[in-house]
């Protein structure tokens, strides 16, 4: 319902989801202002901010709302969000119109009833939405929506979710052709390749900028051998790999400060742009290493991911539970090598294939069963990693899962298939609850906080003593360097003026740069030092903020439940536990159970020395490494053979 005596002011929002639209964003936005002037809207836009908005990837002008590689299943996105946002405050004054091209622009729901709460929300706030082929007008309060209205959108966003799922099977089928045929699927390519354009019969015709597309009949985009200091960067990498791991490889490349594949490039998350660091970390050392385009072959099918449809042995496939991690989100998971499309490239290998085999072995025998498990991406529910120790063998023990909970297991006795040491386990939320429990009772032991009260006052009062004096010497110190650099300024001016030629002139004038520089780092030290000085320290305010945190761990350990808490509080103490096992019958099984231990805090030294050597199991099966159990059992029968160390287990 739109209400004649108000002002009317349009928005316009538009999503691009990055695909090949016949129609550019800035064509929608002269619709919107052509649609505006009929409905004597206001709707105000510069063509040079729409555009320099489109080239920057903004979401957001002043009346323009843009999202940009955003998927449609998306309920919230920066752009929509800030459009709502205004629309809302703009419709307590004036009749808002926002314009949209169609609604699969505004949604392409999984539930078209996602979409239709969000239109719905609109119209609730006196909003209306104008598409291309209907207005959608706010419904008067007390008044109910007409059921054609609701049917049509609900046709319309079933359709709009359905195109997704249709255009997934397509670009599947669409890239597996391709693949046979040697040719690039999409997507950037590799680090020591780059896109070329090729003619029908495989001859290159130029190289192709990146995010450059290009649509002619009969042509096709391939991968090519890049920069030759790519290549020997690559090689050098195989022969490093040889003798060491892929995370000491990345710690000498970023110690050389060698570019990385992704230096000086940005990419865009949940339609965020920033930059990404560009340091080299052993996934990408791993990954450029398994390539195979170095051996000139093209292999397609090695991951799955999406929401809608995945590559399987033949052909596209429906989702499965296997492909829902946790959360019930989709995740990407690896595909046996039977799937995978394996095609010969249109250039020579640039390694040699049989040492290149060869390093695959030594990568995956590295890898061991971590190959393709990803590090948890929530550490924090994992409290004690890293601070729970068996006793008897000295191994730290792991967070495993178990039903809907996790416990903490022996590490040597995963590592070894249950060789050596025995079946010790503890419950991990068991083991957190009495360890917060101790941490509690250690705090509110008699006199124990009257004690670190008594040493802290001491010691600032030390501090008050000593602290003016030392920076009063540093102040000092830096002012005599000051009165140095000032002597050499000087000389060096002096040299430039004899400088005979622009040689001699430029060599002098980088050392006059250097020491200006130097001065100017030392002034402002002087300045931070100087303030220091004048300011008058309150050591008692830090004591007593240091006293109310102590006194705060009480009720912080009174959270059991919350494990993100009881791992910041364990991170602070240095929490450590130690157990002891012993063998117990239980009906006609022998079971492992806690039998005592030790807990310590701060720099408390443990009760045993706690294993520091390799953890991988080619190491471990050495016969250096001693079985430390002493145990006696000879059946295996009850042992779990599906126990491993897992690093995510969420």
């Amino acid at each position: 319902m739109i209400v004649a005596d108000k002002k009317r002011i349009g928005l316009f929002y538009h999503r691009d989801s990055g695909g090949r639209a016949e129609t550019t964003p800035s064509e929608y936005i002269a619709w919107a202002m052509r649609r505006a002037r009929e409905l004597n809207v206001e709707f105000d836009c510069e063509t040079n901010a729409i555009e320099r908005m489109i080239a920057q990837r903004q979401c957001r002008t002043e009346n323009v709302f843009f999202d940009f590689d955003i998927s449609g299943n998306q309920l919230s996105r920066p752009g929509l969000d800030a459009l709502l946002a205004k629309a809302k405050n703009l419709a307590l004054t004036a009749s808002v119109f926002v314009f949209i091209v169609r609604r699969d622009r505004l949604s392409r729901p999984t539930d078209p009833v996602d979409a239709m709460n969000i239109e719905k929300e609109f119209g609730d706030n006196g909003i209306t939405i104008v598409y291309t082929n209907r207005v959608c007008s706010p419904v008067a309060k007390g008044r109910r929506a007409k059921i054609e209205d609701s049917i049509n959108s609900v046709v319309d966003f079933y359709r709009a979710g359905e195109e997704r799922h249709d255009l997934a099977q397509k670009s599947l089928y669409s890239q597996a052709n391709l693949a046979a045929g040697g040719f690039s699927v999409g997507g950037r390519a590799p680090y020591g390749f780059r896109r070329w354009l090729v003619a029908a019969n495989g001859t290159p015709i130029r190289q192709l900028e990146d995010g450059e597309r290009v649509r002619l009949s009969g042509h096709h985009v391939v991968p090519l051998p890049g920069p030759e200091d790519e290549i020997e960067t690559i090689r050098r990498i195989l022969t490093m790999l040889d003798t060491m791991r892929a995370s000491h490889v990345a710690r000498i490349l970023n110690t050389e400060e060698v570019p990385s594949p992704n230096a000086g490039r940005f990419r865009t998350d949940g339609g965020v742009r920033h930059r990404v660091s560009g340091k080299w970390n052993q996934d990408t050392i791993n990954g450029i290493a398994r390539n195979p385009l170095l051996r000139g072959k093209l292999a397609y099918g090695r991951r799955s991911m999406g929401d809608q449809m995945r590559c399987g042995p033949n052909g596209p496939r429906e989702l499965e539970d296997s492909d829902f991690g946790f959360g019930g989100k989709p995740k990407v998971i690896l595909n046996p090598h039977v799937r995978e499309t394996d095609a010969a490239a249109s250039f020579d290998p640039i390694v040699d294939s049989v040492r290149h085999s060869d390093l695959l072995k030594k990568l995956d025998e590295r890898s061991g069963t971590q190959k393709g498990k990803p590090r948890s991406r929530n550490p924090d529910q994992n409290p004690l990693g890293a601070r729970v120790f068996d006793i008897k063998c000295t191994w730290p023990m792991y967070r495993v899962p178990c039903g809907k909970s996790f416990r903490y297991k022996c590490g040597l006795y995963q590592q070894t298939h249950a060789q050596q040491c025995n079946h010790n386990s503890v419950d991990g939320v068991t083991a957190t609850k009495f360890a917060l429990a101790c941490l509690r009772q250690r705090i509110l032991a008699p006199g124990l906080i009257e004690q670190i009260e008594a040493n802290l006052r001491a010691m600032a009062k030390q501090d008050q003593q000593l602290n003016p004096n030392n920076e009063h010497r540093e102040l000092v110190e830096i002012q005599n360097r000051i009165s140095a650099i000032d002597s050499e300024l000087e000389l060096a001016s002096h040299n430039l003026a004899k400088a005979k030629n622009d040689a001699q002139y430029d060599a002098m004038s980088i050392v006059f740069d250097q020491l200006t520089t130097k001065k100017a780092k030392l002034a402002k030290d002087v300045g931070t030092i100087s303030k220091k000085l004048e300011a008058p320290a309150d050591f008692e305010k830090d004591v007593d903020r240091v006293l109310e945190s102590i006194r705060s761990l009480v009720d912080l350990a009174d959270q059991p439940a919350n494990l993100t808490l009881a791992k910041q509080l364990f991170d602070i103490t240095n929490c450590k536990l130690f157990l002891g096992f012993e063998r117990r019958q239980s009906g006609k099984r022998i079971l492992d159970k806690v039998k005592g231990g030790v807990i310590t805090f701060g720099n408390a030294q443990p009760p045993i020395e706690v294993y520091a050597g390799p953890t991988s199991r080619s190491a471990i099966k050495s016969p250096k490494v001693l079985n430390c159990s002493n145990r006696n059992d000879h059946s295996l029968r009850n042992v779990s053979r599906g126990d491993r160390i897992r690093t995510c287990d969420l």
